[in-house]
C-alpha cells in the first residue's frame, strides 16, 4: 500500500506503485488541474509539488513532471496539485501572473505556478535568475515569456522582505500568501506516516530517478515489481574526502549540481548541469540513472568521462570498481549484471593545473538532447605543454566516447595543436544521420567544439 498525502487529504491506495501521479489524480482523485500533454517531462503543464520530509523534521518541496512521477516514489510524501494552492483569495503567484498578464489559455499555468512555488518554498538566493531557472521546464505556447518573466521579478522583489533562513521559512511563506496555511500541519503528518520499505525481490525493477525509464517502458513497469532508490537513504550523499568526489547512487543531478562540494571543488558543473534537463527532470534524475541509461549522448556520462570518473558497483554480497571509460560494451550494453547497480560514482578532483570545460550544441537549451556534446580534462605545466589530456564526445558514436588523444602529451597549446586536436578528434568520431543531423554535420561540430574548449578558455584569460 502506498500512503502519501494529496493536497490535504491522506491518501492510501493499492494501486500499482508503477502508476505516475499525473494518472492517479487526473483518473482516480479527479483533479483536473494537472494537464496532460507531452508525457514526457518536456511541457511542464503536469508539473506538481512533493514535498519529502528530511532528517531534521523538516519538509523540503521540489517541482517534479508528474507524467514521469511514479506513486511509489511519492511514499510518505506530501503532493501538491493546483488544488492544494487553493483558497479565498489567489496565492500571491497567482496574483502576480494576473496583474502581469502572464496566463492567456490557462493550459501551462498551473504547472507555473507550481514551478515558482517550489522556487519560494526551497530557493537559497531566492534570486530573479533562480526564478527563471526554475521556470526553465515549463513550456508556453501563447502567453509570451516576457510576462512570465515579469511576474517572476515581481515574486522575488516581494520575497526579499521575507526571512528566508530555513527555520522561519514555511512560516514567512505561508504570511506571504504563497502556500495555504494547511503546509505548516505538513511535517507533523508526514512524521505520522510509515512509508513502504524498498522491495528487495532479485527479479524488482531499480528505479532511480525513472525519468527515461517511465518514457520508455511504461506499460512493462505497471507489471513489475519496483525497487526505488530514492528510499535509500545509504545511497543519498555528496561528500569530498582525500582527493576524491563521492556521489551516492540515489542522488539527483539537482541535489548534485548545488552542492557544496560540488560547488568547491568543480565549480563550472552548477551551471553545465542546468543544460542537462529542465528543473522537474533534475529533481528526480539521478546522476548514476543517467550513466546507467547508457545513452551514447547523456551530458553527465560525458562530463563524467573527462573527469576520470569511476564506478563503485554493488551486487549480493559483492562490490567492484569499475572506470567508467570501461563501463560500456555496446550500444546500450553496460558492464552491469542482474541484481547489481551503481552504488556510487567516485570522481577525482582536479590536479594542479588542470581545468575542465564542457560544450552542447542542441535546439532547445534545456529541454533538449544534444547534437553532440564535449568535454576536456586538460592538465599544463608552467610552460603550457600538455601532461595530460581527457576528451570525451557524445553523439558521433555507438557509446559515449573517450578520445585517444594521447599522443597530444607534451606539446604546447597554441593553434596548430588546438587545430591539430579538432581533425583528430573528427578522424575517431563514428557517427550516423540521424534526426539530428548528418554523421558529416556532427563530425564538423565536434571539431568546432574542441576548438571551443580551448578558445573559451583563452577569452576568458584562463590558462591551459
Amino acid at each position: 500500500m502506498t500512503s502519501f498525502i494529496l493536497n490535504e487529504q491522506l491518501v492510501r491506495t493499492e494501486e500499482h506503485p508503477g502508476m505516475v501521479v499525473l494518472e492517479f489524480v487526473r483518473d482516480v482523485k479527479c483533479l483536473s488541474g494537472t494537464k496532460e500533454a507531452c508525457r514526457e517531462g518536456e511541457c511542464g503543464a503536469c508539473t506538481v509539488l512533493v514535498g519529502s520530509r528530511q532528517p531534521d523534521g523538516s519538509v523540503a518541496y521540489k517541482a517534479c513532471a508528474s507524467c514521469l512521477l511514479p506513486l511509489g516514489d511519492v511514499d510518505g510524501c506530501h503532493v501538491v496539485t493546483v488544488e492544494g494552492l487553493s483558497g479565498a483569495d489567489l496565492t500571491l503567484v497567482q496574483q502576480l501572473i494576473v496583474e502581469h498578464s502572464a496566463s492567456q489559455c490557462g493550459f501551462c499555468t498551473p504547472g507555473i505556478v507550481l514551478s515558482l512555488t517550489a522556487f519560494a518554498l526551497g530557493d537559497k538566493k531566492l534570486s530573479y535568475e533562480g526564478a527563471v531557472n526554475a521556470l526553465d521546464g515549463n513550456i508556453c505556447r501563447c502567453t509570451g515569456y516576457v510576462a512570465i518573466r515579469n511576474a517572476a521579478r515581481a515574486l522575488c522583489e516581494s520575497l526579499a522582505r521575507i526571512d528566508a533562513a530555513p527555520a522561519k521559512r514555511l512560516g514567512e511563506i505561508v504570511s506571504a500568501g504563497i502556500v495555504p496555511a494547511y503546509f505548516k500541519e505538513i511535517p507533523a503528518r508526514l512524521a505520522q506516516l510509515k512509508a513502504e520499505p524498498a522491495a528487495t525481490g532479485k527479479d524488482a525493477v531499480l528505479v532511480a530517478g525513472g525519468t527515461d525509464l517511465f518514457v520508455q517502458k511504461p506499460e512493462q513497469l505497471m507489471e513489475s515489481e519496483l525497487c526505488f532508490l530514492s528510499k535509500r537513504s545509504d545511497l543519498d550523499y555528496v561528500t569530498a574526502d582525500w582527493n576524491f568526489l563521492r556521489v551516492g547512487g540515489a542522488v539527483t543531478i539537482e541535489e548534485f549540481r548545488l552542492s557544496e562540494p560540488v560547488r568547491k571543488y568543480f565549480p563550472a558543473l552548477e551551471g553545465d548541469f542546468l543544460l542537462h534537463s529542465s528543473a522537474i527532470l533534475r529533481n528526480k534524475a539521478t546522476l548514476a540513472g543517467n550513466i546507467v541509461n547508457a545513452s551514447p549522448i547523456g551530458d553527465a556520462t560525458i562530463i563524467l568521462l573527462a573527469l576520470d570518473a569511476r564506478l563503485v558497483i554493488t551486487g549480493a554480497g559483492s562490490q567492484r570498481e569499475v572506470p567508467l571509460a570501461k563501463f560500456y560494451l555496446g550500444y546500450k550494453k553496460t558492464d552491469l549484471a542482474c541484481g547489481e547497480l551503481v552504488s556510487e560514482i567516485v570522481i577525482p578532483l582536479l590536479p594542479k593545473g588542470a581545468r575542465y570545460h564542457f560544450e552542447k550544441v542542441s535546439n532547445r537549451a534545456t529541454l533538449d538532447i544534444a547534437a553532440v556534446n564535449s568535454a576536456v580534462r586538460v592538465t599544463t605545466a608552467p610552460d603550457g605543454v600538455i601532461t595530460d589530456l581527457r576528451l570525451s564526445a557524445g553523439g558521433v558514436g555507438a557509446v559515449p566516447l573517450l578520445l585517444n588523444l594521447d599522443s597530444f602529451k607534451g606539446r604546447k597549446v597554441d593553434a596548430a595543436t588546438i587545430e591539430a586536436l579538432a581533425k583528430a578528434a573528427e578522424s575517431e568520431a563514428k557517427p550516423i544521420d540521424d534526426i539530428r543531423g548528418s554523421a558529416a554535420y556532427k563530425k564538423l561540430l565536434l571539431g568546432q567544439l574542441v576548438c571551443a574548449h580551448f578558445t573559451r578558455a583563452a577569452a576568458a584569460g584562463e590558462a591551459v
